[in-house]
């Protein structure tokens, strides 16, 4: 049988295909099932099945359960998070999707569904080829159904130039309904909100960020040029800077010959540097406080607050 009418239908949905969109090529459900047996067709969700020649990806399996429940379900929460490059997902974790509209909630395998009783900003997006909530919506989503997890996603959003702070400040404000979940983590890092708003360009500086903000430590500058060079993070009228030294940042013996070069430029108009490794700054915050304090202190910048406790 000329299967290319499938083809052409389920090339832009990950190799999946409904059996709704059969019947609107002609197919009968006595051929569906004919497919399904002889292997051209593989079953997924019920009235669901995925055309011979796509591996199974979670891509797939996100538009299978959107076209299983219907018209109104959009990817969202962690899943929505992975479209969106924000959220680390194993393979064998569960697909979140919003119903929207429809009633009750549908039972389907590897599938969480949720009927969230706010439904703004729910106007979904398009992202590879994927119905898909934005990412303030997503953002609360996931701050709501992992609190622990929300300046991570807040710090991906940064460096994806997905969201701002005046953005999730909006957010908030939207959705400040009693009982609204994810509401509070998001307060809590405006509170104390510890990001230039300069999107910094890792998620490891993100980190030294929020080490540095909200301290006895005088503000910080980034990317501060200094001749040909730039720093991650520092203090110009101290001449202090910090580097944020991630695992690929150094790979080769050219890498550390230019970093020696570097470092002797910076010494020679009077900068003293300290660099910090991801172990530092993800498990140490506080030798990382000490190192920017003892440098701050060795210019003559006098510290009039108590140190942060971590």
């Amino acid at each position: 049988m000329d299967i290319s009418l499938l083809r052409s239908c389920a090339e832009s949905q990950h190799g999946v295909i409904s059996r709704t969109q059969a019947h609107a090529l002609g197919i009968t459900d006595r051929v569906w099932y004919r497919l399904q047996q002889s292997g051209v067709l593989r079953p997924s969700h019920k009235g669901i099945a995925i055309l011979v020649g796509y591996p199974e990806t979670r891509l797939q399996r996100m538009m299978a359960a959107v076209l299983s429940i219907g018209d109104h379900a959009i990817v969202s929460h962690r899943s929505a998070g992975e479209i969106w490059g924000v959220w680390n997902a194993e393979d064998d974790d569960p697909i979140d999707v919003i119903v929207g509209k429809r009633r009750g909630r549908p039972s389907l395998t590897g599938v969480i569904t949720h009927l969230p009783r706010d439904l703004d900003e729910l106007a979904p997006l398009r992202r590879n080829d994927v119905r898909v909530t934005g990412p303030a919506r997503t953002l609360i989503d996931i701050a709501g159904v992992n609190p622990g997890a929300t300046r991570f996603v807040i710090e991906r959003m940064l460096m994806a130039g997905l969201i701002t702070r005046r953005r999730i400040a909006a957010t908030v404000a939207r959705h400040s309904k009693q009982g609204r979940a994810g509401i509070g983590p998001l307060r809590e890092v405006l509170v104390s909100w510890p990001y230039e708003e300069q999107a910094s360009e890792s998620v490891l500086e993100y980190h030294l960020q929020r080490i540095l903000g909200n301290t006895a430590l005088p503000p910080f500058e980034t990317q501060i040029e200094v001749g040909p060079y730039r720093l991650d993070f520092g203090w110009s009228k101290w001449k202090v800077g910090l580097e944020a030294d991630g695992w690929g940042k150094f790979g080769s013996r050219d890498d550390f010959e230019r970093l020696s070069r570097r470092d002797n430029f910076l010494q020679s108009r009077g900068w003293s540097v300290a660099h910090l490794t991801w172990r530092d700054i993800v498990r140490r915050p506080e030798y990382v406080y000490a190192t920017a304090e003892g440098l701050l202190e060795a210019r003559g910048w006098t510290r009039h607050l108590h140190p942060p406790r971590w």
